[in-house]
């Protein structure tokens, strides 16, 4: 049997051509290949990721009614930005802001496409070119629902196609990897198709409306923007991805074997930082452009005004998957060395409710924990000097604010954060002891923090659009 890596997956999808395979006009595989992945990961590793999404309550349903009924009313922008929905408060405004689209729109004849996250919309958002596309969030959960619970003759005629094209793809990588997956990722990947579907058409009711120069999509992956990009291929309008965060070498979505041309990604690929060109692998038909993060440039220089570097303020920072294991290390660090230093440690989004119960270790006074969204983690990258964590896009963002680094060797820190290592020599450990060595002897990893992001970054961007907009 082969191990799952992402190496092996790749030369899975090569060997079997698997995504060549076409259904209804969609490459069925290449739109379900991130799940298809983690499933397999999952089988094998036995891991668990967070809970599933609780249901809709009855006010969230009303309000995602009354937002599907809006219409849509802008004409003939220039860009057309697919939102990823998540938006974050400013606490001098008080607006929520979408951190990777707002800024950028402000200065175009623009529109945002919004999706439902979290059952909702962070409101207010200080915007007036933003629409919220709860109609065919409605409409497609509605659609595959029924599907489902009738099994109608649509749903049965694609079943057996997924069944016949995609199964023994399944099959194989029963024999190759392990796990027997077939009887729960067949209906799954029907649902994807239902999914993709359905928001083509209902994309492609609005690009008639918007008539866009340019479709900037901010995490290519969701089901708005393998619409768009298919559409943006049909209708001959430029696609771009606008990346929302850094990505890793074993993360499905940003590895490609490079002859997988597909219509359903972007024609280009806008990343933070050239420590990304050898680290994501896209197929040759996406361009790579290296553009920076405007957002990120404003708020470091923000937060270093309000928030004055202390030399003595150590930040940890929890991953999702390896949150257990760094908060033990940190409670050992702010208990060896707390009296002397400040000790910070900052929970991921989703472990906050439940940090207590499942770290009770963290409850010391020695140790700081940061369990809610009231401050920015720029506000605690600013105040430190030496930041600690695992595989997180953090690690990117405290070299940016020109902390020094240590990284703990826990789930595939190794393999994600290897250009850190091996090219940038930032020290990986194994336990709390070596992390009080380090910080004692001054020698937690330097990196240029320059190098992170690519400097003026709403430069490069509006660059980039500006020559996709005078192009045609």
């Amino acid at each position: 049997m082969m191990e799952p890596t992402i190496e092996n997956f790749l030369a899975f999808e090569r060997k079997y051509q698997c995504n060549k395979i076409e259904i209804e006009g969609l490459h069925v595989w290449a739109l379900y290949r991130y799940e298809i992945h983690n499933a397999i990961k999952k089988a094998i590793y036995k891991t668990e990721g967070p809970g599933g999404e609780e249901s809709y309550t009855k006010k969230e349903l009303f309000t995602m009614a009354l937002n599907a009924l809006k219409p849509f009313r802008y004409r003939n922008v220039d860009v057309l930005f697919i939102g990823n929905g998540r938006r974050t408060k400013n606490v001098d405004t008080g607006y929520f802001e979408d951190i990777y689209c707002d800024e950028v729109a402000k200065k175009y004849n623009s529109v945002i496409l919004e999706h439902p996250e979290n059952h909702g919309h962070c409101q207010p958002n200080g915007m007036d070119n933003v629409y919220f596309t709860d109609r065919v969030a409605f409409k497609t959960n509605i659609a595959v629902k029924l599907s489902r619970k009738f099994n109608t003759k649509k749903r049965q005629r694609r079943t057996q196609l997924v069944t016949e094209l995609i199964g023994p793809l399944l099959d194989k990588a029963a024999e190759e990897f392990g796990p027997d997956l077939k009887e729960k990722l067949i209906p799954e990947i029907v649902d994807r198709i239902y999914y993709v579907d359905i928001t083509k058409k209902y994309c492609g009711k609005i690009l008639d409306k918007a008539k866009p120069k340019l479709i900037i999509e901010i995490c290519y992956y969701t089901m708005e923007s393998y619409a768009m990009s298919l559409l943006g291929h049909e209708r001959g309008i430029p696609t771009a991805e606008y990346s929302h965060g850094f990505a890793f070498p074993t993360h499905t979505p940003m590895q490609y074997n490079p002859e997988d041309s597909l219509p359903e990604l972007p024609d280009y690929e806008l990343i933070y930082s050239k420590t990304q060109l050898p680290i994501v692998h896209l197929p040759e038909s996406v361009k790579m452009i290296t553009v920076g993060f405007p957002f990120f440039e404003r708020q470091r220089e923000h937060y270093k005004k309000l928030y004055p570097r202390q030399d003595k303020t150590i930040c940890f920072i929890s991953t999702l998957h390896e949150g257990e294991d760094i908060s033990k290390v940190a409670a050992q660090v702010a208990d060896e060395i707390g009296d002397e230093y400040r000790v910070i440690y900052k929970l991921h989004p989703f472990e906050f409710a439940t940090y207590k119960k499942r770290y009770p270790w963290t409850a010391t006074d020695k140790l700081e924990v940061i369990a809610n969204n009231g401050e920015h983690i720029f506000r605690y990258l600013a105040e430190s000097s030496i930041v600690v964590s695992a595989r997180t896009a953090s690690v990117w963002e405290g070299i940016g604010f020109g902390c020094k680094t240590i990284l703990l060797n826990f789930g595939d820190t190794a393999v994600n954060m290897e250009y850190f290592i091996k090219e940038k020599n930032v020290p990986l450990v194994d336990n709390a002891e070596q992390v009080v060595d380090l910080i004692k002897r001054d020698a937690a990893g330097v990196v240029e923090p320059d190098g992170m992001f690519e400097p003026n970054a709403m430069t490069n961007i509006c660059n980039f659009i500006d020559g996709i907009l005078s192009s045609q």
